[in-house]
């Protein structure tokens, strides 16, 4: 029986290319990815794996699993992302997973975690989650956690069982407080909690150790910066803050702060002398003021469309900076003679020299199909096929509805960016969909990202568009970072794609 079970499996395997040629017993198999192949249902003669020990269902159409899963006891890595499972299967509870991904699914019953104690990573975004209060055992060993994209409103009981998470995510919930419950989380490092509805959050967070904190989009209007001493990386992006102050207690080793859109009209100091990143763009200052000298380890300062005339003398005594964006800003001709004095190639009013925004060229195709290879690394959603990028590319260049633009330093494509035409009934007319923006490593930081993006905006509105929009990879922090900063805002729907062949 157990021959022919194998038999049969291995004839089932073989016509996925699941398997090397080299397996001839079912105890060699300890990885198998079966993702992408658009199954509805797994045989029950899987169980006969009994040595497995990765196993990929990612991208199907599963909505549930076999009985015999049971018996793959040395089952610690489980992929079911992207399927449609509504309730995680029971049988999960027979096994001792370490890592379980079940994003991207349709999950409202998650009720079978209370019996896996030992899953270590688990990622439940993308699904229908409304509650979480009684999701996890007890006693568990989850370190990262992430239920980004749900419908969650409350998290004050769940946080009683999770004092051993290293990385939480919550993005996009619907979460209006962060409740004294947190002091539970005493091994936090990082925590993602953007585009909810946050009002209130808790004396009790201010003392946690989290290194790295995201609570951009929210509706926070009034907060008082004080310890957080482990903060090393925060973001408030886009809050529309009534009153924003800070002590000198907080975060006395935080290295990158940034408050893009948040109505701020005064230019904030933060203590820590250790501070590369700043970022006060989109706001409504008039004064930088000449203290911003006590960073002497900044790298990047983005006060990009606020009030800004005159800018400090002392700006031009960090040594380090090597970013500097200012556009939008009424600035008199002596602030821009101390960026000239500082270093003209700093400066997003003067850009990296050498390099041009062009349309591109049939000349620029291949080039171009090689750097899509770059974004596609990034990207989990599409693969890396230099044959299909260039014909698409091709058929994109020769389309009359679609505009293409090219950095290049001398005849080198350093960057790209692409825009196709399409109609909105929603707006009424031509809209913009943007793809494609991708910059060669070492060419970032250098701005040559925000003027392509800046060209298209300007062909968009020479087309008289009615919008533009983009889409971006979840798991891409410093793409969404970098959209957020240049005047793009997450909405509220998902994407979603169906293969035709």
């Amino acid at each position: 029986m157990y021959n022919y079970e194998w038999d049969r499996l291995k004839t089932w395997l073989d016509q996925y290319g699941a398997l090397d040629e080299t397996i001839i017993s079912p105890e060699q198999v300890t990885r198998l990815d079966l993702s992408g192949h658009s199954l509805k249902n797994l045989p029950e003669s899987i169980g006969v794996l009994s040595k497995l020990i990765a196993l990929n269902l990612s991208n199907n159409k599963l909505s549930s699993l076999p009985e015999s899963l049971k018996n793959l006891t040395h089952l610690s890595n489980l992929d079911i992302r992207r399927n449609s499972f509504e309730v995680l299967p029971h049988s999960l509870a027979e096994l001792e997973l370490r890592s379980l991904n079940a994003s991207g699914n349709k999950l409202g019953d998650i009720s079978v975690l209370q019996k896996c104690p030992h899953i270590r990573v688990l990622d439940l975004s993308g699904n229908l989650l409304e509650n979480i209060d009684t999701a996890f055992a007890d006693e568990n060993d989850l370190q990262t956690l992430n239920i980004s994209s749900n419908y969650i409103k409350d998290v004050a009981s769940a946080f009683e069982n999770l004092s051993t998470l290293v990385r939480l995510n919550l993005n996009s919930n619907l979460l209006t407080e962060l409740p004294a419950s947190i002091a539970r989380l005493e091994s936090l490092e990082e925590f993602e909690c953007s585009d909810n509805q946050l009002q209130k959050i808790d004396e009790a967070f201010f003392a946690l150790d989290i290194e790295k904190l995201n609570l951009s989009s929210n509706a926070i209007t009034t907060l008082h910066l004080h310890d957080l001493d482990s903060l090393e990386e925060m973001i408030l992006d886009n809050n529309e803050f009534v009153s924003l102050s800070m002590d000198e207690s907080f975060a006395p080793h935080l290295r990158e702060f940034s408050c893009d859109g948040c109505a701020l009209e005064e230019f904030l100091l933060p203590s820590s002398s250790a501070l590369e990143l700043l970022c006060y763009s989109s706001n409504a200052i008039k004064i930088v003021p000449n203290a911003i000298e006590r960073y002497t380890n900044l790298k990047e300062l983005d006060i990009d469309d606020n009030e800004i005339e005159e800018l400090p003398d002392s700006l031009a005594n960090l040594s380090y900076l090597n970013t500097l964006y200012v556009n939008g800003n009424p600035l008199s001709e002596a602030s821009k003679k101390i960026i000239a004095i500082r270093n003209p190639e700093i400066c997003d009013m003067n850009m990296k020299t050498g390099i041009k925004i062009v349309r591109a060229s049939e000349e620029d195709l291949s080039q171009m199909a090689e750097l899509l290879s770059v974004l596609f690394a990034i990207e989990t959603d599409f693969s890396i096929d230099f044959e299909k990028q260039h014909r698409a590319i091709k058929q994109l260049h020769a389309y009359e509805g679609a505009d293409l633009l090219v950095a290049k330093d001398e005849n080198i494509v350093v960057g790209m960016i692409t825009m196709q035409r399409l109609i909105s009934s929603a707006e009424g007319g031509f809209i913009g969909q943007i793809e494609d923006l991708v910059v060669k490593e070492a060419y970032r930081k250098m701005g040559v990202g925000s003027r392509l993006i800046n060209k298209m905006r300007s062909i968009a509105q020479e087309y008289d568009y009615k919008r533009i929009q983009l889409a971006a990879d979840v798991d891409n922090a410093n793409a969404l970072q970098f959209y957020n900063r240049r005047g793009f805002h997450k909405t509220h729907l998902s994407i979603y794609h169906y293969i035709v062949s």
